[in-house]
């Protein structure tokens, strides 16, 4: 009983962690360290409490291995460049407060690794939502690429998976330069730098400036209650059809 409940509470903590963050990061675009501090020593206190409660040398073992390879991964993608410093402390709290979790349908336990891979997959949503409506703009023959014509094929299949042309474009909130100019407008792929341009004018290709940690957030709360993506894909990937006779 004490074992469920200690379980509950780590699971609320992480949960109210990542959504209170993800709520600064999307209002804000940064989140105060302290939020993280705080919710990092309550979780680590958690989780040791649950270590001792019903210690095994196992349990202990993956926990640090845990802990380790997941924060060690979300890190080494931060220092890459491939997302901002919140994301890889997003990834820490969920590997602190509970490293080990395995709903039916997963790969293995490690909580955080799985939060990881689940946020990246709810991420693809976002270029193919643009593609989507990008292609329906062409099938209407609107001249999206007015000004980009001499652009290769593949760096126009990228902008249509990327960034939108948006008319009104100036100060838009949360919306980021895809694009630059010298004597030619070229367009920018500098999508995984924390450093995006302002709009400063109209008519141009812009990015939507939706936070990673928005996406890791939903990744954590779907392997929580429906398991991992990843198994989802291997299960119908490898299951054989039932054939009758």
């Amino acid at each position: 009983m004490l074992q469920e409940s200690l379980l509950i509470t780590r699971i609320s903590l992480v949960s109210a962690t990542l959504l209170y963050t993800s709520y600064l990061d999307w209002k804000y675009r940064e989140v105060d360290d302290k939020a993280w501090i705080i919710s990092g020593v309550l979780a680590t206190v958690l989780t040791v409490f649950d270590l001792a409660y019903k210690w095994t040398m196992d349990k202990l073992l993956l926990s640090i291995l845990s802990i380790g390879f997941s924060s060690g991964l979300a890190f080494g993608f931060y220092f890459l460049g491939l997302y901002g410093g919140a994301d890889a402390k997003a990834i820490l709290i969920v590997s602190l407060g509970l490293p080990l979790h395995q709903p039916d349908r997963s790969l293995h336990p490690f909580t955080g690794l799985a939060t990881l891979t689940n946020g990246l997959i709810f991420s693809l949503i976002l270029p193919l939502t643009i593609l989507i409506y990008n292609l329906t703009q062409l099938i209407r023959k609107r001249d999206i690429f007015e000004g980009f014509h001499h652009e290769s094929t593949i760096r126009k299949f990228f902008a249509l998976m990327f960034g939108v042309r948006l008319k009104n474009t100036r100060n838009r909130k949360f919306w980021f330069l895809m694009e630059e100019a010298d004597h030619t407008r070229r367009f920018k792929f500098g999508l995984f730098s924390p450093e995006l341009s302002e709009i400063d004018r109209d008519d141009v290709w812009a990015t939507p400036g939706i936070p990673l940690l928005i996406f890791i957030t939903a990744g954590f709360l779907y392997y929580i209650f429906l398991g991992d993506i990843s198994y989802t894909f291997f299960r119908t990937l490898l299951q054989t059809p039932n054939l009758r006779s």
